[in-house]
């Protein structure tokens, strides 16, 4: 395909200083040179995606980035890069198609219009049955005939450029939910989040409702992974997601922003029901007892909430500091508890 707009620089030099860096962080991080790292360190160092660029860095910094931890970004980047090469080249040529065609009926179309109208004056000095009989059938019914059936090579023609459009509207529809959605627990991921809250500002402004946010952290969670594995720590990470999923309904929301971090938007609720259901989801989470195999102790893990409330007129992101600050401030006091924004 062609016109494509480019993912990474072609500037020679500028790719081979981005590359060196690449080169540099493998050997500090000490990890094998393959195309997964090599790729995902790319991204990294040339910011093509700074939000996921972001995901990389907290990896790194967290001292997580291994084999197992990088292979759901890994996904993540093959549906964002298919995102963006989705076949756009395809559509414009089909819409390219059926607009020639389009032009092409109509050019046929006004000439024997034209014609018909010239004809029918012909056909009106017409004196005898027979002159009319043969005025139609030379100098009407053809032109008739010819517009009939372009008519219908038209109708063709535009059936078949449309299911051919249907069909890729389906693959672009299908590939730009993959690209929203986090493939290891099935829920909108960062990006998914970023439609979800500018659509619930959008409602809460011209409904006047209220909106409250909750983050979530897994207290400990490298821990997990580092005792019982990382099979073990995604496991508990689609728990976490199945048990959003059940204590939200209706209009509220939830996503994982990366890593054992996730988010509740509540809509229409008040602040203090938010910071009950904060608490209820807290409860349950806690209680939850894993058996693991090769491990005699069961696994029991718990997680700390940050709670804030939409504001008039505020930014998704000034919401949002709010209710990470409130987290920061339950994992200081200890975890396993929930604070809101007014404790700030």
């Amino acid at each position: 395909m062609s016109n494509k707009s480019c993912r990474y620089t072609d500037n020679t030099q500028q790719a081979k200083q981005t590359t060196n860096q690449v080169l540099q962080r493998l050997n500090e991080l000490n990890v094998p040179s393959t195309p997964v790292h090599f790729t995902l360190l790319y991204e990294m160092v040339s910011q093509t995606d700074p939000e996921f660029a972001e995901e990389l860095s907290n990896l790194i910094k967290h001292h997580d980035y291994t084999d197992e931890s990088v292979r759901p970004l890994f996904r993540e980047l093959l549906k964002r890069i298919i995102n963006q090469h989705l076949p756009t080249d395809e559509v414009s040529q089909l819409i390219n198609e059926v607009l020639e065609h389009l032009e092409n009926w109509s050019s046929e179309s006004e000439h024997y219009h034209q014609l018909l109208i010239e004809n029918m004056a012909c056909l009106q000095a017409c004196q005898t049955q027979d002159k009319v009989m043969q005025c139609l059938n030379q100098n009407i019914l053809p032109p008739i005939q010819k517009i009939t059936n372009n008519n219908q090579k038209l109708q063709q023609q535009i059936n078949d450029s449309t299911q051919i459009i249907k069909k890729l509207k389906s693959e672009l529809e299908h590939v730009t939910t993959l690209a929203k959605t986090d493939s290891l627990t099935g829920i909108p991921n960062r990006r998914g989040f970023n439609e979800l809250i500018e659509e619930q500002i959008k409602t809460v402004q011209s409904e006047g409702i209220s909106l409250c946010m909750v983050l979530l952290d897994l207290d400990h969670f490298k821990k997990i992974n580092d005792t019982y594995g990382h099979l073990v720590g995604d496991s508990v990470l689609r728990y976490i997601a199945r048990t959003l999923h059940a204590e939200t309904k209706g209009h509220d929301a939830i996503a994982r922003l990366g890593g054992e971090e996730f988010v509740i938007l509540l809509s229409d609720i008040s602040y203090q029901n938010a910071l009950n259901i904060s608490e209820k989801i807290r409860h349950r989470i806690a209680s939850k007892v894993l058996s693991v195999k090769g491990h005699t102790l069961p696994l029991k893990f718990t997680s700390s909430f940050g709670v804030s409330q939409y504001k008039a007129r505020e930014s998704a992101d000034q919401l949002f500091d709010r209710a990470d600050r409130a987290l920061y401030l339950a994992k200081q006091n200890g975890r396993n508890q929930t604070c809101g924004e007014h404790q700030l």
